[in-house]
């Protein structure tokens, strides 16, 4: 982990491997977004033909978790906890957040780390936690913070499984500047889009939790099955959490519910429509399950009114170097 200086003395964390993911922005060409042979122009779906009678005892041992009754929920670390409760009440202080935060070397070098980022870099260095929480906004610190959790949680499944582990923290980060990314574009506040795009598939670190806890099936789920169990299950786990750690009801009801295409009526139609584009970029650009997508003439994109943009067009070719800049701010 890269520090800033005042947090010079932080424990450093184990470096995610992003080799685990095809990403390289050097080697992405123009069109990424419309690759030789695109037709899919909607979300495709993770099915498998053929699964193992192995495989589908743990996806029916998945399910019985879906009451959360056999499913011990992890808690969230006590900074983020507590920073999030200060950041719920309508009167929260600013200089109460930054000492709870200046507590953790850990969480303080993070949020160093992204106020000097190129997503929100200003005029010069900031080398104090208050300053820094003022230049990235409370958006910004809430979505951090739920970072932190999450990364809480897949650095507790790396022992056993590193590269699913790593997949799901850098996909996580990944969409969460896609969705940025998209919010130019709609009306929807840019920060929070990453936070949805951040938080959106996180069931699927519970999925290899409970995969994890059963010693029988620990490195014998390939990343094909993994990614299966996951789709199949993750929307339910997102639920539990998001209830378990009280989070914001916007941001419950899409991790539970982003698969289905949304209605016309549908008061979060357009965070919807923004996740099933972010997601076909993910899978364009190497972060998730590859598949032949269309973008432009993909049916969320049409909706949103993406394909006919030439704003959007133009800034097609810089997702790539703004994924790498999060993933380096989150890092």
């Amino acid at each position: 982990m890269r520090s800033p200086e005042s947090a010079a003395t932080a424990t450093a964390e184990p470096a995610i491997d992003e080799s685990a993911v095809t990403f390289d922005p050097a080697n992405k060409d123009d069109a990424w977004w419309s690759p030789p042979g695109a037709t899919l122009t909607e979300l495709a779906p993770i099915t498998r033909a053929n699964i193992s009678a192995e495989i589908l005892a743990l996806e029916n041992l998945i399910v019985t978790h879906f009451d959360g009754r056999d499913l011990t929920l992890p808690p969230m670390p006590r900074v983020p906890e507590l920073v999030l409760r200060e950041l719920s009440s309508p009167e929260y202080n600013v200089r109460r957040i930054g000492a709870e935060i200046s507590e953790d070397q850990v969480t303080a070098a993070a949020v160093l780390r992204l106020a000097n980022s190129p997503l929100y870099r200003g005029a010069s260095q900031i080398t104090a936690v208050e300053p820094a929480l003022v230049r990235v906004g409370t958006t910004a610190i809430r979505t951090l913070m739920l970072h932190q959790t999450m990364m809480s949680l897949t650095r507790a499944e790396r022992k056993q499984s590193q590269r699913l582990a790593d997949i799901l923290a850098l996909r996580a980060v990944a969409s969460g500047a896609a969705m940025q990314h998209l919010a130019e574009f709609t009306q929807v506040d840019p920060d929070e889009a990453f936070m949805f795009g951040l938080l959106h598939d996180i069931g699927a670190v519970l999925v290899l939790r409970i995969i994890n806890r059963q010693r029988f099936y620990v490195g014998r789920v390939d990343l094909d099955a993994f990614e299966y169990l996951a789709y199949q299950s993750h929307q339910e786990f997102g639920e539990l959490l998001a209830d378990a750690w009280h989070l914001p009801d916007r941001v419950s009801a899409l991790m539970s519910n982003h698969h289905q295409y949304p209605l016309e009526d549908d008061p979060l139609r357009t965070e919807r429509l923004m996740l099933h584009v972010a997601d076909m970029m993910g899978g364009l650009l190497g972060f998730a399950p590859e598949a032949p997508y269309d973008l432009l003439r993909s049916r969320a994109a049409v909706d949103l009114g993406l394909a006919d943009n030439p704003r959007f067009l133009q800034a097609l070719p810089e997702l790539p170097d703004r994924i790498n800049d999060a993933l380096q701010a989150f890092a």
